[in-house]
C-alpha cells in the first residue's frame, strides 16, 4: 500500500471518528423522550397533622374542586369549601351514604347550606370508599385521609399530592360516578351488604 493510500485512509477514518463523536454529542444533548407520567409532580402529605396541608390545597383552588370523600365529620372542612364557594369555587362532592354514622345526613345538609353542590353516591358499587380532592382540573390530592378530625389529626394517613397529565383519568373517574350519583340518599339504590 502506498504512503498516499495509507494517508487517505487514515484520513477517512479520521473523519469518520470525528462524526460519531459529534453524533454522540449530539445525542447526549437531546432531551429525554416523552413517556405517560413523566411531567408528574408529586408530593406527600402524611397525618398525623395532614389538616393544614389539605386546608391549603383546598384554599389553593380558583376554578373548581371535585371530592369524593367516604367519611365527612370535620367541621373545618367543612368551612374551608363554604371559604372556596364564596371566593367564586364551584364545588362539588360526592359522599358515601353507607357510612354508618349518625353525622353524615347532617354534613350533607351543612354543605347544601354552604353553597356545595353534593351527591350520594351510587350504589354501582359495594361501596365507593375513594377519597381524593381535585383542584381546578389540574391537581389531586389521594390516599386515605377521610375528612374527619381522626384522620387529617390523629391516625396514621398517607396521600399523594399529584399535578400532570395524569389527573385527567381522575377527572374522567368523578365525572362518571358524579353522573351515577344521586341528590338524595334513598335514591342512590339502597343499601349495601357489609364492608
Amino acid at each position: 500500500m502506498g504512503k498516499t493510500e495509507w494517508g487517505m485512509k487514515e484520513t477517512a477514518i479520521c473523519l469518520l471518528l470525528i462524526l460519531a463523536a459529534i453524533l454522540i454529542f449530539y445525542i447526549a444533548l437531546l432531551p429525554p423522550a416523552a413517556c405517560a407520567g413523566c411531567n408528574a409532580k408529586v408530593a406527600m402529605v402524611f397525618s398525623p397533622g395532614a389538616e393544614g396541608e389539605v386546608v391549603s390545597f383546598i384554599r389553593s383552588a380558583r376554578e373548581s374542586i371535585d371530592i369524593e370523600m367516604y367519611v365527612f365529620t370535620s367541621d373545618t372542612m367543612a368551612r374551608e369549601l363554604g371559604d372556596a364557594v364564596k371566593r367564586g369555587v364551584k364545588v362539588c362532592v360526592i359522599l358515601e351514604p353507607r357510612v354508618e354514622d349518625s353525622r353524615k345526613q347532617k354534613m350533607f345538609d351543612t354543605l347544601a347550606a354552604l353553597g356545595v353542590d353534593g351527591r350520594w353516591a351510587s350504589f354501582s358499587y359495594k361501596l365507593t370508599h375513594s377519597k381524593f380532592i381535585i383542584v381546578d382540573g389540574k391537581r389531586a390530592l389521594v390516599g386515605s385521609i377521610n375528612f374527619s378530625e381522626s384522620a387529617l389529626n390523629y391516625n396514621r394517613e398517607a396521600a399523594v399530592e399529584v399535578e400532570g397529565a395524569k389527573v385527567a383519568e381522575l377527572v374522567s373517574v368523578f365525572e362518571e360516578d358524579w353522573q351515577k350519583a344521586s341528590a338524595t340518599e334513598s335514591a342512590s339504590g339502597g343499601t349495601a351488604a357489609g364492608e
